[in-house]
């Protein structure tokens, strides 16, 4: 049931192209389904680099998680700090939303294809 849940918000609520969304899902995800906003903004610093570390901790923290939890995909544990309601998934789960966050993201994060733990 709540691997429905984050899968149709995936489908059907992010736009193509969006990397912010997808990147925290895929975030939380490697990282047994919770992350900081400072971890979080750290890895779309790596990634994207355009702009200097705030603005990707603003964007976390107004966009990606403000809309994530108004979908009911996410919750704050503590301040800046959040994890998946949807947590645990199984292996395929996390397989198939990781290929879904990255055909949305149009393969930003195509190198992301271990499971292993992201350290921020």
């Amino acid at each position: 049931m709540e691997f429905q849940i984050l899968s149709n918000f995936i489908g059907k609520c992010l736009r193509k192209n969006d990397i912010f969304i997808p990147s925290m899902i895929l975030y939380l995800i490697k990282n047994n389904g919770e992350g900081s906003v400072e971890q979080i903004s750290r890895l779309l610093y790596i990634f994207d680099f355009k702009h200097d570390i705030s603005y990707y901790d603003t964007i976390v923290k107004k966009f990606s998680a403000v809309m994530l939890k108004e979908y009911n995909i996410i919750e704050e544990t503590r301040e800046d700090f959040y994890r998946l309601k949807t947590w645990p998934l199984t292996d395929e789960e996390i397989e198939k939303i990781t290929k879904e966050c990255m055909i949305i993201s149009n393969g930003f994060f195509s190198h992301l294809k271990n499971r292993e733990e992201i350290r921020g």
